[in-house]
């Protein structure tokens, strides 16, 4: 298997677009970071698989992110892709989690958010629906159909060792090849319908492509390469920390007797004690006859 990457295919003799991707190493970086509870690691499996899965549909420049913001045991699950090709994701809870608890339950009322951000743009895109039966796949369906009106079909699985996940989309076609083109999707959904988990997770796309579809006309473009990327660093949480004031700051410094900020999504912890947050705070209080000083 090609460890993290995700190719591209169309149907060359439908109006049909497909993904398929496969993650291995940056679902590794990923689990080596925080110990989730198997029911957890599923859904957020899945939902880094997606993620990936959007963001080439998608083609931006900037970030794209999946989120579920919910009140059940699980309060949030959150996946990070960027158009470089890189992924994050971390999930919070509350209390033991069942092996076996459904995406339901573990979610109660929750709400799915997808947010595109592009460089450059003043505000983002998000598109917002509640969590849908008992899988991503399901919720995602859902959007596409209520928010995109773009038949799509999305198959995604995960387990301690792997992700993977199959794409199929309806592209818009003319009012005149409207029966055609509904034929079609009928024809090659069903043909996909009959994967199986074993062979998502451990087929070659090739090999996968050929067993659903070998009586129709793929073409499967370059695999793009994926991998595990976290963009915290001891600068940004010194920025964070000059946002909260410096009075508010010392506040901290003398209740704690320093500031430990963890990231969520790669566990790293930055430490600032008093030296630390008097440099932070010295270099941005301006000096005395500086130009820039607002009056």
């Amino acid at each position: 298997m090609k460890s993290d990457c995700l190719q591209r295919f169309i149907f060359d003799n439908a109006a049909i677009r497909g993904e398929w991707v496969s993650l291995q190493e940056s679902w590794q970086e990923v689990l080596n970071r925080r110990e989730y509870p198997p029911a957890i690691r599923r859904v957020l499996g899945e939902m880094m698989g997606a993620a990936a899965l959007l963001t080439e549909t998608v083609k931006i420049s900037g970030r794209l992110v999946l989120q579920i913001r919910a009140e059940g045991p699980v309060s949030l699950l959150m996946v990070e892709c960027t158009s470089k090709h890189t992924l994050r994701a971390f999930a919070q809870w509350d209390g033991d989690i069942a092996d076996d608890m459904g995406l339901q339950a573990m979610t109660g009322q929750g709400t799915m958010a997808i947010t595109i951000e592009v460089e450059g743009a003043k505000q983002p895109y998000q598109g917002v629906v509640s969590v849908q039966g008992e899988s991503i796949a399901d919720t995602l369906e859902t959007y596409f159909e209520h928010s995109e009106q773009l038949a799509t079909k999305i198959w995604l699985y995960a387990n301690e060792h792997n992700v993977a996940g199959l794409f199929l989309q309806q592209l818009p076609s003319e009012a005149s090849a409207k029966h055609a083109a509904e034929e079609d999707w009928s024809r090659i959904s069903q043909l996909a319908a009959t994967i199986t988990d074993e062979e998502l997770l451990t087929l070659e796309v090739e090999t996968l492509l050929h067993r659903l579809f070998h009586e129709e006309q793929v073409r499967l473009f370059e695999p793009t390469a994926l991998q595990f990327a976290c963009t915290c660093s001891r600068e940004r949480v010194a920025e964070t920390i000059s946002m909260l004031g410096q009075q508010e700051a010392e506040d901290i410094l003398d209740a704690e007797g320093g500031i430990e900020v963890a990231c969520e999504f790669c566990n790293e912890h930055y430490h600032f004690d008093k030296v630390d947050v008097a440099e932070i705070f010295s270099a941005t209080i301006p000096t005395e006859g500086d130009p820039d000083t607002l009056h």
